[in-house]
Protein backbone atom coordinates (compact mmCIF):
# COMPACT_ATOMS: atom_id res chain seq x y z
CA UNK A 1 0.00 0.00 0.00
CA UNK A 2 2.25 2.82 1.27
CA UNK A 3 5.96 2.44 1.14
CA UNK A 4 8.16 4.23 3.65
CA UNK A 5 11.14 6.12 2.46
CA UNK A 6 14.06 4.58 4.38
CA UNK A 7 16.09 7.78 4.18
CA UNK A 8 13.32 9.89 5.76
CA UNK A 9 12.71 7.26 8.43
CA UNK A 10 16.42 7.18 9.26
CA UNK A 11 16.53 11.00 9.38
CA UNK A 12 13.51 11.10 11.75
CA UNK A 13 15.07 8.43 13.93
CA UNK A 14 18.36 10.36 14.07
CA UNK A 15 16.43 13.56 14.94
CA UNK A 16 14.57 11.75 17.76
CA UNK A 17 17.83 10.33 19.06
CA UNK A 18 19.44 13.79 19.01
CA UNK A 19 16.52 15.24 21.01
CA UNK A 20 16.71 12.35 23.47
CA UNK A 21 20.44 12.99 23.98
CA UNK A 22 19.79 16.71 24.46
CA UNK A 23 17.13 16.01 27.11
CA UNK A 24 19.43 13.54 28.88
CA UNK A 25 22.29 16.08 28.90
CA UNK A 26 19.98 18.81 30.23
CA UNK A 27 18.71 16.48 32.97
CA UNK A 28 22.29 15.56 33.92
CA UNK A 29 23.21 19.27 34.03
CA UNK A 30 20.20 20.07 36.27
CA UNK A 31 21.10 17.18 38.58
CA UNK A 32 24.73 18.35 38.79
CA UNK A 33 23.58 21.88 39.68
CA UNK A 34 21.19 20.47 42.28
CA UNK A 35 23.94 18.35 43.84
CA UNK A 36 26.34 21.31 43.87
CA UNK A 37 23.72 23.44 45.67
CA UNK A 38 23.11 20.65 48.21
CA UNK A 39 26.85 20.45 48.87
CA UNK A 40 27.11 24.21 49.29
CA UNK A 41 24.16 24.23 51.68
CA UNK A 42 25.74 21.42 53.73
CA UNK A 43 28.69 23.72 54.42
CA UNK A 44 26.36 26.72 54.93
CA UNK A 45 23.51 25.40 57.11
CA UNK A 46 22.29 28.90 57.98
CA UNK A 47 21.00 29.30 54.41
CA UNK A 48 18.83 26.21 54.76
CA UNK A 49 17.47 27.50 58.08
CA UNK A 50 16.83 30.93 56.58
CA UNK A 51 14.98 29.49 53.58
CA UNK A 52 12.92 27.21 55.84
CA UNK A 53 11.86 30.19 57.98
CA UNK A 54 10.96 32.18 54.84
CA UNK A 55 9.02 29.32 53.25
CA UNK A 56 5.50 30.56 54.11
CA UNK A 57 6.30 34.25 54.44
CA UNK A 58 7.23 37.03 52.05
CA UNK A 59 10.83 37.18 53.22
CA UNK A 60 13.53 36.70 50.58
CA UNK A 61 15.07 33.27 50.16
CA UNK A 62 18.69 32.68 49.24
CA UNK A 63 20.60 30.56 46.75
CA UNK A 64 24.40 30.49 47.14
CA UNK A 65 24.06 33.51 49.46
CA UNK A 66 22.26 35.61 46.83
CA UNK A 67 18.65 36.77 47.14
CA UNK A 68 16.48 38.45 44.55
CA UNK A 69 17.22 41.79 46.21
CA UNK A 70 20.92 41.50 46.87
CA UNK A 71 23.75 39.53 48.39
CA UNK A 72 23.68 38.30 51.98
CA UNK A 73 27.45 38.94 52.13
CA UNK A 74 27.91 42.29 53.83
CA UNK A 75 24.27 42.37 54.89
CA UNK A 76 22.63 42.63 58.25
CA UNK A 77 19.20 41.73 59.63
CA UNK A 78 17.40 43.12 62.64
CA UNK A 79 14.21 41.88 64.29
CA UNK A 80 12.28 44.60 66.08
CA UNK A 81 9.54 43.20 68.30
CA UNK A 82 7.69 46.11 69.88
CA UNK A 83 5.42 43.97 72.04
CA UNK A 84 3.58 42.23 69.23
CA UNK A 85 0.93 39.88 70.62
CA UNK A 86 -2.70 38.88 70.35
CA UNK A 87 -5.03 39.88 73.16
CA UNK A 88 -8.64 40.24 74.09
CA UNK A 89 -10.03 43.78 74.01
CA UNK A 90 -12.59 45.02 76.52
CA UNK A 91 -15.23 45.34 73.78
CA UNK A 92 -14.73 41.77 72.63
CA UNK A 93 -14.80 40.46 76.20
CA UNK A 94 -18.05 42.32 76.99
CA UNK A 95 -19.59 41.13 73.73
CA UNK A 96 -18.54 37.58 74.56
CA UNK A 97 -20.14 37.73 77.99
CA UNK A 98 -23.36 39.27 76.59
CA UNK A 99 -23.74 36.58 73.93
CA UNK A 100 -22.64 33.74 76.20
CA UNK A 101 -19.31 33.34 74.42
CA UNK A 102 -20.64 33.11 70.86
CA UNK A 103 -19.26 36.45 69.64
CA UNK A 104 -15.98 35.90 71.50
CA UNK A 105 -15.42 32.70 69.56
CA UNK A 106 -16.36 34.34 66.26
CA UNK A 107 -14.51 37.63 66.78
CA UNK A 108 -11.38 36.15 68.36
CA UNK A 109 -8.47 38.12 69.70
CA UNK A 110 -7.14 41.33 68.22
CA UNK A 111 -3.58 41.89 66.99
CA UNK A 112 -1.69 44.32 69.20
CA UNK A 113 1.78 45.79 69.02
CA UNK A 114 4.13 45.65 66.07
CA UNK A 115 7.04 43.59 64.85
CA UNK A 116 9.22 44.13 61.79
CA UNK A 117 12.28 42.66 60.14
CA UNK A 118 14.77 45.21 58.81
CA UNK A 119 17.14 43.74 56.21
CA UNK A 120 20.15 45.46 54.71
CA UNK A 121 21.86 43.62 51.86
CA UNK A 122 25.47 43.71 50.72
CA UNK A 123 24.61 45.95 47.76
CA UNK A 124 23.09 48.59 50.07
CA UNK A 125 19.46 47.71 49.38
CA UNK A 126 17.23 47.80 52.44
CA UNK A 127 13.86 46.17 53.01
CA UNK A 128 11.40 46.20 55.90
CA UNK A 129 8.89 43.42 56.42
CA UNK A 130 5.94 43.52 58.83
CA UNK A 131 5.47 40.46 61.00
CA UNK A 132 2.05 39.35 62.20
CA UNK A 133 1.88 38.94 65.98
CA UNK A 134 1.27 35.21 65.99
CA UNK A 135 3.67 33.11 68.02
CA UNK A 136 4.66 30.89 65.07
CA UNK A 137 5.36 33.87 62.81
CA UNK A 138 7.31 35.71 65.50
CA UNK A 139 9.40 32.58 66.13
CA UNK A 140 10.04 32.17 62.37
CA UNK A 141 11.02 35.85 62.08
CA UNK A 142 13.51 35.52 64.92
CA UNK A 143 14.91 32.33 63.36
CA UNK A 144 15.16 34.06 59.95
CA UNK A 145 17.09 37.02 61.33
CA UNK A 146 19.47 34.79 63.29
CA UNK A 147 20.15 32.63 60.23
CA UNK A 148 20.58 35.68 57.95
CA UNK A 149 23.18 37.19 60.28
CA UNK A 150 24.94 33.82 60.71
CA UNK A 151 25.13 33.31 56.94
CA UNK A 152 26.41 36.86 56.43
CA UNK A 153 29.12 36.30 59.06
CA UNK A 154 30.15 32.95 57.54
CA UNK A 155 30.34 34.43 54.04
CA UNK A 156 32.37 37.39 55.35
CA UNK A 157 34.78 35.00 57.09
CA UNK A 158 35.18 33.00 53.87
CA UNK A 159 35.76 36.16 51.84
CA UNK A 160 38.37 37.30 54.38
CA UNK A 161 40.28 34.02 54.04
CA UNK A 162 40.55 34.30 50.26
Amino acid sequence: MFKRDPEKAAARQAEREEKRKGRAEAAAQRQAEKDALKGWRRTHPAETTMNFAAMLHLWPTSKYGETGIGSVLGGQAEFVNAGAHKSWTATRLVGGVATLGTSAVLAGRKNKGAAVINLTFGNGAAQTYSVTPESGTLRAANQYVTAFNALAAQLAAEAGQQ
